[in-house]
């Protein structure tokens, strides 16, 4: 390429009646010159490490919009509560009682049956221990464990700090919503351990999660997610968005918090 350039510039010194040999050039020509040197010292930049990393994470951010399913931030199944965005009380749930006493939301049982099923052909016997709550349920649910922990001789701060950290400020508990479940198996809740982060150690947590998604579930509050979802790691908690949200949900690892705002940016 520069041998073919040389060529043209000399030719240009010939026309332009300059003397090549003696280094002398014509305006044009040097202007000709400074331009290929900018275009060929512009097609050589490289990008730093930081410029590649933030063009990966560009590109792979607007994959995940692409790939997102054609839901809408309004459908009932993505109600999003916590303690930043309380329940609209006004809006009217249609519940269903099972055959425990507990009530979820009707348009979500025929999944939870069918979860329920393939667990007990599994061989676990899983137990739902809380489901829809009322605000006012809350509230005293809410007020006596600060209570407790002030019993325990922790002050009140404390209290409603350690009450908070796992307990939703009422009005802002999914469980208002009707499309929340703590569920753990029969065995563990013999043991008198309750809902605590270990029963993450037992089969019967596994192959929920592991099956969770098949059905429309998520785990709300996942472990490291701490930050988003304003509680800590509940194993046992776990909520209906519907099989195409939860398994989105559940391959790019997102809170319900992180999912509705992608949706949002994409305009759904």
């Amino acid at each position: 390429m520069y041998k073919k350039l040389s060529v043209f510039l000399i030719s240009l010194g010939l026309l332009g009646g300059c003397s090549v040999a003696n280094g002398i050039v014509t305006d044009t020509t040097q202007k000709i010159t400074t331009t290929l040197s900018a275009s060929r010292s512009s097609s050589e930049k490289t990008l730093t490490p930081e410029e590649e990393q933030q063009l990966k994470e560009e590109k792979e951010h607007q994959a995940m919009l692409n790939e997102l399913p054609e839901v809408s931030t309004t459908d009932w199944n993505l109600d999003l509560v916590n303690n930043w965005t309380p329940i609209d009380q006004d809006i009217t749930i249609p519940l269903t009682t099972l055959p425990n006493g507990y009530m979820i939301d009707e348009r979500m049982k025929d999944a939870y049956d069918d979860w329920m099923s393939a667990a007990s052909e599994a061989g676990y016997e899983i137990v739902l221990v809380s489901s829809f709550r009322s605000v006012d349920l809350q509230q005293t649910n809410y007020d006596s464990s600060i209570q407790r922990y002030i019993d325990q001789g922790h002050s009140a701060e404390e209290a409603k700090k350690m009450t908070e950290d796992y307990i939703a400020i009422p009005g802002g508990s999914e469980h208002h919503t009707g499309l929340a479940i703590d569920i753990v198996d029969a065995d563990w809740l013999s043991t008198g351990k309750g809902l605590i982060p270990e029963y993450d150690t037992q089969e019967s947590q596994h192959w929920l999660v592991d099956t969770m998604a098949d059905y429309g579930f998520v785990l709300r509050f996942p472990q490291g997610k701490e930050d988003e979802t304003g509680i800590e790691y509940e194993s046992w908690h776990f909520r209906y968005v519907g099989v195409d949200n939860a398994r989105y949900m559940e391959k790019y690892q997102l809170t319900l918090e992180e999912y509705i705002d992608l949706l949002e940016e994409a305009g759904k």
